[in-house]
């Protein structure tokens, strides 16, 4: 679990019970949750996407709560992941 802030505002980063606990000392995939999420946060979407060369594609769920809390539900390595 990783806190941040989204527009001045706290928000909370969490990998899913589907993701692998290998990314759960990776810093960099919450902040780049916490930095595309910022656009997708301000948009009110409820799911985003990101992809990224190094580690593929990343699907996450916005939960609007008191705290807003942004869950990474999967991690598709990008070996898995085709065009």
């Amino acid at each position: 679990m990783y806190r941040g802030k989204i527009a001045g505002k706290e928000v909370i980063v969490r990998l899913g019970s589907r993701v692998s606990r290998r990314y759960f000392s990776d810093n960099k995939i919450y902040h780049m949750v916490l930095s595309y999420g910022e656009s997708a946060f301000l948009k009110g979407l409820d799911m985003f996407c990101i992809y990224n060369d190094r580690v593929g594609l990343i699907v996450a769920e916005v939960e609007q709560q008191d705290v807003p809390v942004i869950r990474i539900d999967y991690i598709i390595e990008n070996e898995n992941v085709y065009e």
